[in-house]
């Protein structure tokens, strides 16, 4: 997710994310409509960077693990107010 570009995602009918996996193999991925509510939302926000990156750091560069794990522990913190059993939870990044 953190090396995705802008590019790699097509909008409109048939909306999809078009990734390279192993063995170069392109996969495209459909987005379900809350996904694709929220994303063309994530796009219309000021591009930070080159503009490349679709989830930049606050550098405007790939996100780094790091990164991530700040933004989850960031989220996780903020949820449990919601939702206090979240607390105890630790929620990591896979790489």
């Amino acid at each position: 997710m953190t090396g995705l570009k802008r590019e790699d995602i097509v909008l409109g009918v048939g909306a999809h994310v078009r990734v390279i996996g192993k063995g170069r193999k392109e996969r495209c991925t459909p987005f379900a409509k809350s996904t694709l509510a929220v994303l063309k939302g994530w796009l219309r926000e000021p591009q930070r960077g080159d503009g490349n990156v679709l989830f930049p750091s606050t550098k405007g560069e790939r996100l780094s693990v790091h990164g991530v794990q700040y933004l989850l522990t960031k989220h996780r913190i903020a949820a449990a107010n919601i939702c206090p059993s979240l607390i105890q939870k630790r929620v990591t990044v896979l790489a």
